[in-house]
């Protein structure tokens, strides 16, 4: 549950990290639509993509910052590929290196450069080749293609059945290494007991450490850790309604309304606050107005969360034919979001959901 929420948690900072050392957002070219776009021709520039669903069968030129629901990419990307999305599949060629942000990822195709992926399900198929090496922050990690660099895994579940050209440092409560699979370099892997590994699997030296775990601290810090969280954005909640008690319900009324062009701009929107911040931290004259920005921004992502939570509250008390003061609803859509969100993978969307909807939605309504 962990390792797929820090996956999802990550998907803002991993397209934001590898965007400011490429370009600034105006080196992109930008392509915005409805539920489908797809992109059959040659592009000869960088691109920045949003929408439900995004197929690439062309080719492009340059590189490829992708936000939607499903990203399939079936053409080629010349350099690199940025994406944060529910589903991603690679079943062309990326010539350099993927960034992925997703609830799942899946390579068919061929990644010439690194991998670099926080998400719910990593897969790399049969057939499917990574030319660089593999960073993966997931819930489970299935290798069965070919991968030249290196493997660093972290995740629940482990499964090793392709070919490794460099080292291996795996992190799971359970890992599996068939004896199909190889390892050219070293081994290095914690987990819950030891795993089997055939003589000749690793062609270097093999490291096992064991991972201790205490279930009843584990569940007491994981309860104390749920009851500082929800009491302290029950507590921001408060403050929101009343400094803004009719534009914070008001934001919530338009939740249901286009959840996902709100979503994308919410998204698209973080991404290039951050970008902005990052210059003015570079200006060295505006690292003040960096900062206040940072701080504004990290408040309003916390707004944003209150904001859904009266829209949870409102939704489900109406649904049990209630009525209520709109600091329970908040309370209560409070509880069941932070519940929710203790699902692996589909808890982290959610939360994630959550959060970047309402933001697009007070955007929209700033700017309007």
């Amino acid at each position: 549950m962990k390792m797929s929420l820090q996956a999802l948690c990550k998907i803002m900072l991993l397209a934001v990290t590898f965007m400011l050392f490429c370009h600034t957002a105006a080196a992109y070219t930008t392509i915005e639509g409805g539920d489908t776009i797809v992109i059959d021709d040659v592009i000869d520039d960088d691109i920045i993509v949003a929408g439900r669903t995004i197929i690439i069968e062309g080719t492009v030129n340059g590189d490829v910052v992708a936000a939607g629901g499903t990203v399939e990419v079936k053409g080629t990307i010349e350099q690199d590929l940025i994406v944060a999305a529910g589903d991603v599949t690679i079943s062309g060629t990326v010539g350099d290196d993927v960034r992925v942000a997703s609830g799942t990822l899946t390579i068919y195709g061929d990644v010439q450069d690194d991998v670099l992926s926080a998400t719910g399900k990593t897969t790399l198929a049969d057939g499917g080749y990574i030319g660089g090496d593999l960073s993966a922050a997931s819930g489970k990690v299935t290798i069965l293609g070919d991968i030249d660099g290196n493997i660093e895994a972290s995740a629940e579940e482990i499964d090793l059945q392709g070919n490794i050209g460099g080292d291996a440092d795996l992190n799971a409560e359970k890992i599996s290494i068939s004896s199909e699979a190889s390892i050219d370099g070293n081994l290095e892997y914690r987990s819950k007991s030891e795993t089997k590994i055939e003589e000749g699997t690793v062609g270097n030296n093999v490291q096992y450490t064991k991972m201790e775990y205490r279930d009843n601290g584990g569940i007491v810090s994981s309860l104390l850790s749920g009851l500082i969280s929800y009491l302290g954005l029950v507590l921001i909640g408060l403050i929101g309604l009343a400094i803004w008690p009719e534009y914070m319900k008001n934001i919530a009324a338009k939740t249901s309304k286009s959840p996902g062009k709100a979503f994308l701009t919410g998204l698209l929107v973080l991404i290039l606050a951050f970008i902005i911040a990052f210059l003015l931290f570079v200006t060295i004259i505006g690292i003040p107005l960096g900062l206040i920005m940072l701080i504004t921004l990290v408040v309003m992502l916390y707004v944003s969360r209150i904001i859904a939570s009266i829209w949870i509250g409102r939704y489900l008390l109406d649904k049990m034919g209630k009525s209520s003061r709109t600091m329970n609803e908040m309370a209560f859509g409070l509880l069941v979001l932070l519940l929710v969100s203790a699902i692996p993978i589909i808890g982290g969307l959610v939360y994630l959901a959550a959060t970047l909807i309402p933001f697009g939605n007070i955007y929209m309504t700033a700017r309007n």
